[in-house]
């Protein structure tokens, strides 16, 4: 999978955000997520999971505060969003951005809360950021989070 997709899968997902009804701050703390990938939804690749710490600066901004930024930066980078809409625990939509030849698209739904988060997004006509020219015809990936305690000292 290439790389700029991992990374930026879960920006894509959190994209999700036109008007918002309820506003509700991550958990400050340890975070631990975790991330599979497959191209045919079947048989999945699950990548190392990691931890961050989210210091109580950063979990003092809404989620919604969050996705709004990441839209901001979506938006920037030429993507346009679809149908995106983000509210009392769920986000879905459809991203579309540009690149040689067909726009990739991505099919965004999933979850929040002050405390996980699940995402699932599906990527058509995704071209490969590494270089080689080749483009994957579909891609499905799964992230979630969760929080897990306190940061450690």
């Amino acid at each position: 999978m290439p790389v700029f997709l991992c990374r930026t899968s879960l920006a894509l997902a959190l994209a999700a955000s036109t008007t918002l009804a309820l506003a509700e701050n991550p958990k400050p703390g340890l975070w631990s997520q975790d991330m599979s990938v497959s191209t045919d939804g079947q048989r999945w690749s699950t990548a190392p999971a990691s931890k961050s710490c989210l210091s109580a600066q950063d979990a003092g901004q809404s989620i919604e505060q969050m996705v709004q930024n990441v839209v901001s930066k979506a938006t920037a980078s030429q993507c346009r969003a679809i149908g995106m809409t983000a509210g009392d625990g769920r986000a879905k939509g459809r991203l579309e951005c540009p690149q040689g030849g067909q726009p990739a698209i991505f099919d965004v739904d999933g979850t929040y809360a002050s405390d996980r988060y699940q995402l699932n997004i599906v990527g058509t006509n995704v071209a490969d950021r590494n270089g080689s020219g080749a483009v994957v015809p579909k891609m499905f990936v799964r992230h979630q989070g969760r929080h897990v305690g306190a940061c450690p000292a």
